[in-house]
């Protein structure tokens, strides 16, 4: 994208004119397993972050993995481009396309690894990526007029999102069963938890891992007559 950048550019006439990407993937062939992979997750998060510096407009190639050119596939995954199998099975990278969209319009931050947005009030959010064979970990700080922060976040692993290795563990089935089916599009989710944090979040992004969280202040208005240290205890 950088040198289809500096070509254009090179050139007086076309100086500075909108560049628009109408097909982007790992890999232009319909039958490449790295599509169906959360490494293919990883990648497009980090290609994200950079695509808005040259072009104007970037498409994924594509949205569903019924594509004919090849022949029609006859399995859930076969390393279709989409980010969706046949089956309404969301790939991994279906879901670092959803953690970008959620992010704020104000970027903080932009690193190898990560990228950190705001609304520009209280509320934070961000996108971290691991394409190393090891763990990576990360810690956040935020502003401490704020006693107490609230942090989602959403995990998107080879051990927490991983329908392919499902898929797989069944023995490959070409026709998904209807339980099949169901079982998958559950395993596609994300993780989701919950913390309370002052002014600080660390985590760790697994090898291969896409990591995205909210942080908004947290305010107590439970009804004066609940106590949740009670409830934990058994009284």
């Amino acid at each position: 994208m950088d040198i289809s950048r500096s070509i254009i550019d090179d050139y007086p006439e076309y100086r500075g004119l909108p560049m628009h990407i109408t097909e982007f993937n790992t890999s232009y062939r319909p039958d490449s397993p790295l599509h169906d992979t959360n490494l293919n997750a990883a990648y497009i998060a980090q290609l994200l972050s950079r695509l808005g510096e040259t072009s104007a407009s970037y498409s994924y190639w594509t949205f569903g993995d019924i594509f004919e050119e090849m022949g029609v596939p006859f399995t859930p995954f076969h390393g279709g481009f989409g980010l969706v199998a046949n089956g309404n099975i969301p790939k991994p990278t279906f879901w670092t396309f959803a953690f970008y969209k959620k992010l704020q319009k104000n970027c903080l931050y932009k690193g190898e690894h990560g990228i950190v947005t705001s609304d520009g009030k209280e509320r934070f959010a961000g996108v971290f990526w691991n394409l190393t064979a090891e763990a990576m970990s990360f810690q956040l700080d935020f502003p401490e007029e704020v006693e107490k922060w609230c942090i989602t976040s959403e995990v998107v692993d080879q051990q927490t999102t991983n329908p392919l290795q499902s898929w797989h563990d069944l023995g490959e089935p070409a026709n998904l069963s209807a339980e099949q089916r169901a079982l998958l599009q559950q395993i596609a989710q994300p993780k989701v938890t919950t913390t309370v944090t002052s002014n600080s979040y660390s985590f760790t992004v697994q090898p291969h891992g896409v990591h995205y969280f909210e942080a908004r202040p947290r305010k107590q208005t439970s009804d004066r007559g609940y106590d949740y240290q009670r409830v934990l205890a058994g009284r």
